[in-house]
C-alpha cells in the first residue's frame, strides 16, 4: 500500500462540526475525507483500493507502477496500457494541443534530471529537449498498445492525478448514498452538501477570500507556485520556466480532473489574454489573480461571477 492511513477526530467550536476526518498521505500530500457518520469497514477498504488502483498506474514516484515501467520502456518496444492510463493520456494530449505545445507532459524527462532553475533552463535549450520531449514520440496502436520512438521520453500525470483520485472517491461516496461529505487534497476541494471553512484547508491570501464566496462552490482547484516544479511549470513551446509567484488561478467546474489540469496548464498561458478566449470566458468558471506594478489584479470569467461577493 502506497499511503499511510491516519484516523483523526476534529471538533470545531461552532454549530457545524467536521465530524470524522480521515487523512491519507499520498505522494507527499494529505488527502482528507470529512464525513459526519463513520464509514463502514467495507467502505474504507473500497476507498483504499480505489486509491491504490490509480496510484498503481499513474504514480511515477514508485518504480513498480505502470507509468514507471512505461517511462523505462525501450525504444520501439510495446506495452498494453490499462484503461485509466489511456483515458488520462488522452486528456494530457488534448491539453498539449489546446495550449499549442506549451504544456507537454513529457517535460517530466527534464524534471527527472533536475529541479534547479539554472539546470532546467539549460535542459530546455539542450538536445535532450529537442530529442526526448516530443509528444509524437509516443504512439498508440489498437487495443491500447503504446510504444515510444525514444527511450528517453518520459511522461508524468502530475497535472491531473489528484483530480482523478478525487473524482473517483467523490463518485464512490455518492454511490454509497452519503448525503454529506467533503474531500480536500492539496489545492483541490470538493464538497457535497457539507459545510466547510475553506480557509482552514487551503492556503490563500486574505484578499482572495474577500473576493470569493467559497460556500457557493462545490468543487474547485487552485494553482499557486509550489516549492517543487512540475510539468506545468515548463513552457515547452517557448523553452522557458513558468514560475510566477504572484499568480493564483482558480477553476470551479463540476469535474475535479478538469479543474486540476485546467488550473495547472493556464499557468503557461498569457494571463492577460486568457479570458479573451470566448470558450474559456463563456463556459468555464475561472478566477485569476496576479500583480502588475505592485497592484493586485483580478480577472474572472462570466461563469464565475455568481461566486463573487
Amino acid at each position: 500500500m502506497r499511503f499511510v492511513l491516519i484516523f483523526i477526530f476534529v471538533a470545531l467550536p461552532c454549530l457545524d462540526t467536521y465530524g470524522i476526518t480521515k487523512v491519507y498521505n499520498i505522494i507527499d500530500r494529505k488527502l482528507k475525507i470529512h464525513t459526519y457518520e463513520p464509514l463502514t469497514v467495507d467502505q474504507k477498504k473500497k476507498i483504499e483500493k480505489k486509491i491504490d488502483q490509480i496510484l498503481d498506474v499513474l504514480n511515477e514516484y514508485d518504480s513498480s507502477t505502470f507509468i514507471s515501467r512505461f517511462n523505462n520502456l525501450e525504444k520501439n518496444s510495446e506495452v498494453s496500457a490499462p484503461d485509466i492510463f489511456v483515458d488520462a493520456y488522452k486528456v494530457l494530449n488534448d491539453f498539449n494541443k489546446i495550449t499549442k505545445g506549451k504544456f507537454n507532459p513529457t517535460a517530466h524527462t527534464l524534471l527527472d534530471k533536475s529541479q534547479k532553475v539554472k539546470k532546467l533552463d539549460y535542459y530546455l535549450k539542450s538536445e535532450v529537449h529537442s530529442r526526448c520531449t516530443i509528444m509524437t514520440n509516443i504512439k498508440i496502436k489498437i487495443n491500447n498498445v503504446f510504444s515510444k520512438k525514444q527511450k528517453c521520453t518520459k511522461l508524468s500525470f502530475d497535472s491531473i492525478i489528484k483530480g482523478i483520485i478525487i473524482d473517483n472517491l467523490r463518485n464512490y461516496l455518492i454511490s454509497q448514498n452519503l448525503d454529506k461529505f467533503a474531500i480536500t487534497f492539496d489545492k483541490i476541494i470538493t464538497k457535497y452538501n457539507y459545510p466547510l471553512k475553506d480557509s482552514e484547508f487551503i492556503e490563500l491570501p486574505k484578499y482572495i477570500f474577500d473576493q470569493i464566496n467559497f460556500n457557493l462552490i462545490s468543487s474547485y482547484s487552485v494553482y499557486t507556485l509550489d516549492k517543487n516544479f512540475y510539468t506545468f511549470n515548463l513552457n515547452m513551446k517557448d523553452n522557458e520556466l513558468a514560475i510566477r509567484d504572484d499568480l493564483i488561478i482558480i477553476v470551479a467546474t463540476n469535474s475535479n480532473s478538469n479543474n486540476d489540469i485546467l488550473a495547472n496548464t493556464l499557468n503557461l498561458m498569457d494571463i492577460d489574454k486568457v479570458l479573451e478566449n470566448d470558450n474559456l470566458n463563456q463556459n468555464f468558471p475561472l478566477f485569476i489573480s496576479f500583480e502588475n506594478d505592485n497592484i493586485i489584479n483580478f480577472k474572472y470569467s462570466k461563469k464565475f461571477e455568481d461566486f463573487l461577493k
